[in-house]
């Protein structure tokens, strides 16, 4: 061997013992997940999602005037803006994953529940929250959700089921065209919040009530109860500024402020800064069941 090779070795490493990748102590949980799924062979989107994607596209960009990709609506519905329970309602209405309608058609003598209780028809999560003409609680919150909105804005769009869908997508904008967050933000917590509620009142007569028409919510129910919902929604809100406690978690008092400021209960009276004043409510109240004495 010469004196040349000892001062030039060869430093290439052969590819069988090429290491790739990083080492278990430079990652994490979540890193690898991602790796490993990026190794699998990706499935077709289902039929029924792609109707769903397609339906939230088109309603978005009715309001946006530009059309989301599918991986900005899986975002969307993911946000920890929205409380868990309806991130997980928004996820399978996009996947059909609720056991309504036509999949109790391939179940032999169960095929009733596949109908709606109010007037019939086959059951859809479109038909629940917008379609069903006989449904007081879609008539009821809806109505409510435009009541509220209308205190301060003067535009309320028309609202399909893929407006619900991506409704966390909506972005409202000024005439110079800058984006109005806190309008956008009221309008995502009306449409899920409002959808949800028509969701669980639909379970609760299915299940709860069997479908005893003489049980079923009275408009004073609905209402009461979708008012409950917006203010635990601005309390839960104005409780999540608190610096001191989420750190950098928390939201700021300037995006909470400007959500509600407009749709507030006697605001007049409320001081510029309402965050951690007490008995803020949103400006709609509640109603007393008749009875005597009332």
């Amino acid at each position: 061997m010469e004196k040349s090779d000892f001062d030039n070795p060869d430093t290439t490493i052969p590819p069988t013992f090429r290491v790739h990748g990083i080492q278990l102590k430079a990652g994490s949980q979540r890193l690898f997940y991602k790796g490993i799924q990026s190794f699998r062979e990706k499935k077709p989107i289902p039929r029924r999602t792609t109707i769903q994607l397609a339906k939230t596209k088109y309603a978005v960009c009715e309001i946006n005037g530009s059309t989301p990709v599918a991986g900005q609506i899986w975002k969307s519905v993911q946000d920890r803006m929205l409380s868990k329970a309806i991130r997980g309602f928004l996820w399978k209405s996009l996947h059909e994953g609720y056991k309504i309608g036509e999949y109790w058609d391939r179940i032999t003598n169960l095929e009733r529940r596949g109908r709606c209780h109010l007037c019939g028809e086959t059951e859809t999560m479109e038909h629940i929250l917008l379609e069903c003409d006989e449904s007081l609680a879609s008539q009821t919150i809806w109505g409510l959700a435009e009541c509220l909105w209308r205190k301060r804005e003067t535009y309320w769009p028309e609202i399909r089921f893929g407006t619900i869908l991506g409704c966390n997508l909506i972005n409202f904008t000024d005439n110079k065209n800058r984006k109005q967050r806190g309008k956008s933000r009221l309008f995502t917590i009306l449409m899920s919040e409002s959808a949800h509620l028509i969701w669980k009142l639909r379970c609760e007569r299915a299940i709860k009530l069997e479908g005893d028409t003489s049980k079923f919510h009275t408009r004073e129910e609905i209402q009461n109860r979708w008012i409950f919902a917006m203010n635990s929604r601005l309390k839960m809100d104005m409780l999540l500024t608190d610096r001191a406690r989420y750190g950098k978690k928390a939201i700021p008092q300037k995006t909470v402020l400007q959500t509600w400021s407009g749709v507030l209960l006697d605001e007049d009276n409320l001081p510029d800064n309402w965050i951690w004043q007490s008995g803020v409510l949103v400006g709609i109240t509640s109603q007393r069941p008749p009875g005597r004495n009332r």
